[in-house]
């Protein structure tokens, strides 16, 4: 099935989309040329720059059946793209399915975990559909008592959210010493860090089921049968890189991405399955960089087994030196930090220059859609090769 999803998506590319017609004939490609996904390596690889300025000429049909939609920005200016009306169908019916698979239903009590477009506005309930709308924009440890009566009056079966959002209710809760109970949490958008994971699922009393996608709609995977990700059925085909995804997406055909680079990172099962995905790693540029110019990811295992540490993040300024943020409970002691900075010499080595800052919640550094990054670098982009 996946062949003719595929053979479909570039025939009709090659025939309707000027962009495609016009890079596979300079690459001597015929309308035959491709027979099954044994072929794909003879595409082009397209990444976000070539296309930027082309996406009117991507589309197959008439601008006046898409709609507009960007992403989020996160690598530089946001990329429009358009998406037809079945292929949002079809998105929202491929969430459904995996959600109802952990038993949500609709109809059920959903707690919803977002960013407001109004920013003076805490919560609004949406009576249709059993949505409690709360904004992450106010949560802090003056507020998480409206937070804590809203939630247990509105008795949420299932909560959905970024990650980081939901890990700094779950840090205020904590911190206030108050829990709550929320059976099922799905969570998407953001990597989902295992020290976040831990924590929410702790004070929220809930089982985390993540789900990965992108703004292009040209990969989805879903946690299934415990913490390994597999594909949504027939939604894309990826190739996975070592620092990067090549993805070709079969739901929106009004506007085909074909061997479209995606960079990000998935860590496969030792099976080396592409249904067995370990790991959403996060972004190949989620690293820091040192003076020899190694770059380290995956800095949040070192943060894994440190006791009393609610939330954390790493700020990067200079290269070669580290911000590293924390937000302690009570009983975080100098023994913790200790254990903590040699967890992080481990990876980084004893030159890296270390320093360590006790922040509150609201400190914490999110993009401006109120994503969560572990790692911020805010070096001069000018000067790094």
């Amino acid at each position: 099935m996946k062949n003719k999803k595929f053979i479909q998506q570039y025939r009709n590319a090659y025939l309707n989309s000027r962009f495609y017609n016009n890079l596979y004939r300079h690459h001597g490609l015929t309308l035959n040329s491709v027979k099954s996904l044994s072929d794909i390596e003879k595409l082009p690889i397209i990444s976000r720059k070539d296309i930027q300025h082309k996406v009117e000429d991507l589309l197959t049909t008439k601008r006046i059946f898409v709609y507009e939609a960007f992403t989020s920005g996160t690598s530089g200016s946001p990329l429009k793209i358009y998406r037809d009306y079945v292929s949002a169908c079809r998105e929202h019916a491929y969430l459904h399915y995996f959600q109802q698979l952990y038993g949500y239903e609709l109809g059920d009590p959903v707690l919803s975990l977002r960013s407001f477009h109004d920013k003076n506005r805490l919560s609004y309930l949406d009576k249709s559909n059993n949505i409690l709308h709360l904004s992450s924009f106010h949560i802090n440890s003056d507020r998480i008592n409206e937070y804590h009566q809203l939630i247990k009056g509105f008795k949420p079966k299932v909560l959905k959210s970024y990650p980081g959002s939901m890990h700094i209710l779950a840090t205020e809760l904590y911190k206030a010493g108050k829990e709550i109970q929320i059976p099922i949490t799905f969570s998407a958008s953001e990597t989902l860090h295992d020290f976040q994971k831990k924590n929410i699922e702790k004070v929220m009393n809930t089982k985390i089921y993540d789900c990965y996608g992108n703004a292009e709609r040209t990969v989805a995977l879903g946690q299934y049968n415990g913490s390994l990700y597999r594909e949504f059925p027939l939604y894309s085909h990826v190739e996975v890189k070592s620092d990067h995804l090549i993805t070709s997406s079969f739901i929106n055909s009004s506007f085909p991405l074909i061997r479209y680079t995606v960079n990000d990172v998935l860590k496969l099962s030792n099976s080396g399955d592409i249904d067995k995905i370990e790991k959403i790693i996060g972004r190949s540029n989620d690293y820091v960089l040192m003076e020899n110019g190694q770059k380290v990811s995956s800095l949040e295992l070192a943060f894994k087994e440190v006791e009393h540490l609610c939330a954390a993040q790493i700020v990067q300024k200079q290269i070669g030196c580290l911000n590293v943020n924390i937000v302690p409970d009570k009983k975080f002691s100098e023994k913790n930090r200790q254990h903590l900075e040699q967890n992080l010499r481990n990876y980084l080595g004893d030159k890296c220059r270390i320093r360590f800052d006790i922040i509150d919640t609201n400190q914490l550094i999110l993009t401006q859609k109120s994503k969560f990054k572990f790692v911020v670098s805010q070096l001069d982009k000018t000067k790094v090769g």
